[in-house]
């Protein structure tokens, strides 16, 4: 007994078109859906960096013998963090981008001073809703004879303690550099910042080969791209 033979009419043809667009939908929906996930991904969560340039204005932090200001280096170091954080994704905000501080006048007293403007730079990171701060300095003692990057962390604060463990163990890598840890600090910055601060030593500038160094544009960028690359590896990003 034959088998039926169906030819094809207007009707089967039409659902033949029908499951055929259905198909394609689906598949442009897939790929729409795809392409957005792969998009939306990595912006699911928006990073916020505070790079605070230690001293500044009235206050010039550590001087060389030759006249070379602690706040100069700290204020170069900060902007070159921020250019290398850029491509992370991480929004980075410098409390000053100028030779400035955040005294308000009238206030007298080496002690009320230091204290007024430390409390403007967390003003601006609590405004900012920032994650974490970073305050970059430069190190001095008399003698002139230690060297090496430090980076130092609220005792009582276990991701203050991690931040600056991760900056820390880029720091080390730096060619020529101590390999010193990461230490609890009792400083003011730290003790009343609400978000994860630390603040980096990134090196002596009373000894005399290091301060050479620090002033060299390749060692600045050896030890930005270091402190950057701590705080990418702090969040998790490439």
């Amino acid at each position: 007994m034959r088998r039926p033979v169906i030819i094809p009419g207007r009707h089967t043809r039409g659902m033949a078109v029908l499951i055929v667009l259905m198909v394609m939908f689906s598949l442009v929906v897939s790929l729409f859906y795809q392409g957005s996930a792969a998009v939306l991904g990595p912006l699911e969560k928006k990073y916020k960096v505070v790079v605070d340039a230690g001293h500044g204005g009235y206050d010039p932090g550590a001087i060389t013998k030759q006249g070379v200001y602690e706040k100069e280096i700290n204020l170069e170091m900060a902007k070159r963090v921020k250019e290398l954080l850029g491509p992370t994704g991480i929004e980075v905000l410098l409390t000053r981008e100028e030779d400035i501080d955040y005294v308000p006048e009238g206030v007298k007293g080496r002690q009320a001073r230091k204290q007024a403007d430390l409390d403007y730079r967390i003003s601006l990171a609590q405004e900012f809703e920032a994650d974490i701060l970073i305050s970059l300095h430069l190190n001095a003692t008399p003698s002139g004879r230690n060297t090496g990057a430090e980076t130092f962390y609220y005792f009582d604060s276990v991701e203050g303690k991690r931040l600056a463990e991760t900056i820390q163990q880029e720091l080390i890598k730096v060619p020529g550099m101590n390999r010193r840890i990461a230490k609890p600090g009792e400083y003011y910055l730290l003790r009343n910042t609400p978000m994860p601060a630390v603040i980096v030593e990134l090196g002596y500038i009373s000894n005399p080969k290091e301060f050479a160094r620090l002033q060299e544009p390749w060692y600045q960028d050896q030890l930005a791209k270091a402190v950057a690359k701590g705080v990418a590896n702090y969040f998790g990003l490439p």
